[in-house]
């Protein structure tokens, strides 16, 4: 799928949780701030994700959805991925596949 023009993505690696969560709220809503017409929050790098990630993807794509823009994650096939498909979360977000390594 391309992308349209404008649109932003914000890649987060290692581990999101309560410790690292207030700098990654922090770095979606700057992105937010420009009103991209997708914004897509790429986790496919994490090797740990708690309730406090899970929620800061599910509030994004509140946002997203209030401001009429469209919201995506990226979840790869590791942490991220088992965490929201355990949850159900896979039909309820837009799941993009990961990008081709160049």
């Amino acid at each position: 799928m391309t992308l349209p023009p404008g649109s932003a993505e914000v890649a987060l690696r290692g581990e999101l949780d309560i410790a690292t969560i207030d700098d990654a709220r922090r770095q979606i809503e700057a992105v937010e701030a420009g009103d991209p017409p997708v914004l897509v929050l790429d986790l496919s790098a994490l090797t740990f994700v708690d309730s406090s990630g899970v929620r800061l993807a599910l509030l994004a794509d509140d946002r997203a959805r209030a401001a009429g823009r469209r919201f995506a994650v990226r979840l790869g096939t590791g942490q991220a991925l088992r965490v929201f498909q355990a949850l159900g979360l896979l039909d309820k977000l837009d799941v993009l596949p990961v990008r081709a390594r160049r």
